[in-house]
């Protein structure tokens, strides 16, 4: 009994593995959603400040029920579309005990892996969301356990009976709806589709993922791509009918002719033409002229670089610049330009379209309404967008320009800056955002919003102004490649397009060849993180295109400009050693060095230009920089929980202070020309 004992377990162990592979390499999608589910529901920081967000309304709250009934619905997805693959029709499964035992539990076991990955993703011992999970994972087995017991289209058959032979497509159609399973399975999977399809397409301005919060639109987004990619699979016989490869390969063939990233461009009445936008050296000189008082007058510019990280950069760009506008009077007149990138960048265009909206005796009694708009929810929207919206485009050979997600994350912006403000400026073209009906607005900072040219890698720059290609080398405009202006909120997304949650957004333009031939260039605006985080080295750029004039202001009429400038960073500035990653490190550590380069980017740009504007002296620039320390977790998307967004609050009001002394400098230069007394 003894001797024979350890070969009987190995050999029972071994047939389970046997059993567990061939039933699961049909059910691999399933498996594949179910990780992927995993990843993006527990590890980024963004998807734990999404979970604290529903964790703080408590047990009871809206939110909370929507994750327990989106929950619900992924479960039954998962158990009905295991079931479907493994129980209808399938081919090749070897029958034994073992393969018995996985046919009876493995959809059952699937079904109840929903809610206990969320019993991860809620894990707080203090709170009771994690408990309700489990209990629902407990009902849920209960619940499969009962109606295949007393429901007979659940029902399990007392012997399995699979076909050893190949099926036609058109004989595996007719079993799965005959079969009161998988007619079930499909009816209850192409009425989710069309729901979530419908509720999901409605105006952004409707609010409707945004009711829900991000977590839930995720959940219902796997749910659906569970069922597709579980009858695709079940569709599938990779010796007669690969149809998994012939899919992928008709979505690479028909991408030649559904790419609908073309940015929105602004043409309507009142627009002007973008030949009437100011040059550097001609907006200088009447922003000069709108300052001085007289020969000898001494003029701070204030050029400010905000770094991009998301909806973290947006909320500290934002804080910061109200912050120092409230501390030092006549600060924002003094700004000269914005130069932002990514998130921060979206942080500048709010900012400036504050500044133009609101008079400046009221922004700090409106600056709560002003708040409502960059702690806004734009995760929701932007994801329903990509799981909904964009898998229609995918999969037919026509562009539809309004499916596009970044477009959803556009209107977001301008929705929420509605709501609380109660004006369209976001839906306004950049160039309009400087006119009034005395004409250019000279008290406003320009705006330098950085982006990438995927194409060739160069930097390109949506701006007001027109740049002089003597001090921007090589560097792309955007309004130049397109020949027209385009909406503020589209300017604010051609910084801010990181990878995954937006796609590059497409400028181009026709030129006419000596052959006559018509051909585009241009390409697709991706984030501007990829070329410089930190948006310090446009503002070098333009400094160098004003020193001429400030050197001649200086000589001629004795006017001393004081260059500042201000770099807001919000990325991690902790210089430690790190630990090492070992798992899967053929797969990680390439990515790991591409994203943490780009984050510590800006960090050597940083010391870099610092220490190089203790050097240039004529003008004398000063070089500032307002960091973001890091005492929580700040998570790197497009949502922020309200206990995240009161930290970061938190921190302008005790970090951005006249405790700091080149602050306490840069206000007193101010006061020695009269702006602060």
């Amino acid at each position: 009994m003894q001797s024979t004992s350890p070969h009987s377990f190995s050999q029972q162990v071994r047939h389970y593995v046997i059993a567990f592979y061939q039933t699961q390499r049909n059910a691999f999608v399933v498996i594949i959603t179910l990780l992927i589910a995993f990843y993006v529901l527990t590890v980024p920081d963004q998807a734990q400040d999404m979970i604290d967000a529903v964790i703080d309304t408590g047990i009871f709250s809206r939110l909370f029920q929507f994750i327990l009934l989106s929950a619900f619905i992924w479960s039954w997805i998962v158990y009905g579309s295991t079931r479907m693959i493994l129980h209808i029709s399938p081919v090749g499964i070897r029958l034994n005990k073992e393969a018995d035992h996985l046919l009876r539990w493995l959809p059952k076991m699937g079904g109840l892996t929903p809610t206990l990955i969320l019993v991860v993703a809620f894990w707080e011992p203090a709170h009771w969301h994690s408990y309700l999970l489990l209990l629902e994972s407990g009902l849920m087995l209960v619940l499969f356990l009962w109606v295949e017991k007393r429901i007979s289209t659940f029902a399990l058959p007392n012997a399995w009976h699979f076909s050893s032979r190949y099926t036609s497509l058109k004989q595996d159609i007719r079993e799965l709806w005959t079969h009161p399973l998988g007619q079930l399975t499909l009816k209850s999977g192409f009425l989710l589709t069309g729901v979530l399809l419908l509720v999901f397409s409605l105006p952004v301005e409707w609010g409707i993922a945004r009711g829900l919060r991000p977590t839930a639109v995720l959940i219902f987004g796997i749910s659906m791509f569970t069922f597709w990619g579980s009858l695709l699979v079940y569709l599938n016989d990779y010796r007669y009918r690969p149809l998994v490869f012939l899919v992928g390969i008709y979505l690479i063939v028909i991408s030649a002719w559904n790419d609908n990233t073309a940015v929105r461009q602004a043409t309507g009445r009142g627009v002007p033409a973008i030949d009437q936008r100011p040059t550097v050296d001609a907006h200088f000189t009447r922003w000069i002229t709108n300052r001085r008082q007289q020969d000898g007058d001494t003029i701070p510019l204030v050029l400010v670089a905000a770094e991009g990280g998301g909806i973290r950069a947006l909320n500290w760009t934002a804080e910061t610049l109200i912050r120092l506008d409230s501390i030092i009077p006549g600060f924002s007149r003094h700004v000269y330009a914005l130069s932002g990138v990514s998130g921060g960048g979206v942080g500048t265009v709010l900012y400036t379209a504050f500044l133009r909206d609101v008079p400046q005796q009221r922004r700090i009694a409106q600056f709560d309404q002003f708040r409502h708009v960059i702690r806004d929810d734009y995760l929701s929207a932007v994801s329903a967008a990509l799981l909904f919206p964009e898998s229609i485009q995918r999969i037919i050979p026509l562009a539809i320009p309004g499916l596009e997600r970044a477009k959803w994350l556009e209107d977001s912006w301008a929705d929420s800056y509605h709501d609380n403000l109660g004006l369209s400026t976001l839906d306004q073209s950049l160039t309009q955002l400087y006119q009034t009906p005395a004409g250019y607005n000279y008290d406003l900072p320009s705006l330098l919003l950085n982006g990438t040219l995927a194409e060739s890698g160069q930097k390109i720059i949506t701006s007001n102004l027109r740049l002089d290609p003597r001090y921007f080398k090589d560097v792309v405009s955007t309004l130049d490649v397109l020949g027209t202006d385009v909406p503020l909120k589209t300017a604010a997304s051609l910084c801010s397009r990181f990878p995954v949650v937006t796609n590059g957004g497409l400028v181009q333009k026709n030129n006419i060849e000596q052959t006559n031939n018509k051909r585009r260039y241009g390409g697709h605006v991706v984030d501007g993180g990829y070329f410089d985080n930190s948006g310090v080295e446009s503002c070098i750029q333009l400094l160098n295109n004003l020193v001429p004039a400030i050197r001649r202001l200086d000589a001629a009429d004795h006017v001393t400009v004081i260059p500042y400038i201000l770099f807001i960073q919000n990325s991690n500035t902790v210089g430690k050693l790190p630990q090492k990653r070992s798992i899967m490190q053929v797969i990680r550590i390439p990515l790991l060095g591409f994203f943490n380069a780009w984050n510590n980017g800006s960090i050597t740009r940083d010391n870099m230009f610092n220490s190089f504007m203790d050097r240039f002296d004529n003008p004398k620039t000063n070089y500032l920089t307002l960091r973001l320390t890091y005492t929580d977790r700040y998570p790197l998307g497009w949502f922020l929980s309200d206990s995240v967004a009161r930290s970061l609050s938190r921190q302008a009001q005790d970090s951005i202070s006249l405790r700091n002394p080149e602050l306490a400098r840069l206000k007193k230069s101010f006061g020695r020309i009269g702006l602060s007394q």
